[in-house]
């Protein structure tokens, strides 16, 4: 029998100057990885010949759903805002990996950047914030 949990889901992000943010339960509400392109292209030839290319492109985007009074949403905008100022070698210099024991995946993420701050909702029910983080190479492994 194999049950699932999300809560056995860890997603860890490190900075070489902001240190180690381990999101496991802490206000997290869904996480997401989209790869960006396709890894397959087929031109079709007036003689009906198809070429294929592979395009070696690992580029993605996380999306970090987080309560909006959550810890994890307070430090993700310390680290923005310290980004924003920073030099910008520091900019995408951002690392990920999400652990999924259930699912057995590893995903592993490298110069990583944030798409743009979250849009802010404010309303008579708590909210959550939507963190879209830019991957330039993302490595999903199964073990």
């Amino acid at each position: 029998m194999s049950v699932y949990s999300f809560t056995d889901c860890t997603l860890i992000l490190r900075h070489p100057s902001l240190g180690v943010l381990n999101l496991m339960g802490s206000g997290l509400g869904s996480i997401s990885i989209s790869m960006r392109n396709d890894r397959t292209t087929m031109d079709a030839g007036s003689d009906g010949r198809v070429l294929i290319s592979k395009i070696k492109d690992r580029s993605a985007t996380a999306t970090l759903q987080l309560q909006q009074d959550s810890e994890a949403n307070q430090t993700l905008l310390k680290w923005y805002n310290y980004l924003e100022t920073a030099p910008t070698i520091e900019w995408a210099q951002i690392t990920g990996m999400l652990l999924s024991p259930t699912t057995h995946e590893q995903i592993v993420m490298k110069e990583m950047a944030f798409q743009k701050l979250p849009d802010r909702n404010y309303a008579a029910q708590g909210q959550q914030n939507s963190y879209s983080i830019m991957i330039a190479d993302c490595q999903q492994n199964v073990a």
